[in-house]
């Protein structure tokens, strides 16, 4: 992960990981994902999509899902889940409790 790409991910569960190894494998988790969607800038570009869908999805549960918005979130999804299967196999981590998270801030954020 570069520093243009303003975003990291944290690994959730695995209490008895090590921190060397639980940072290995937030990073392969970005690799994984910067493969997926062809690099750095396109999984942020997805995941702040995703997360704008399911946001417009919240505030107004009974309108009509589109295309467009279903394909956003299943591409994502599928890409979020292809990444941390791989990885906690690789890495051999328990998938019981696991799983990665992301977190994507601003050029206002420090």
């Amino acid at each position: 992960m570069t520093s243009q790409t303003r975003y990291n991910a944290s690994l959730l569960g695995a209490p008895d990981l090590a921190d060397e190894k639980r940072k290995a494998a937030e990073d392969k988790y970005l690799q994984v994902l910067e493969r997926i969607f062809g690099g750095a800038s396109a999984v942020r570009g997805a995941y702040c999509e995703y997360l704008a869908v399911r946001s417009m999805r919240a505030e107004n549960p009974r309108e009509v899902r589109t295309d467009e918005e279903i394909q956003v979130v299943a591409r994502w999804e599928k890409a979020a889940s292809e990444a941390s299967q791989s990885v906690l196999k690789l890495m051999k981590i328990p998938p019981d409790g696991s799983s990665f998270e992301l977190h994507v801030w601003n050029s206002r954020t420090r």
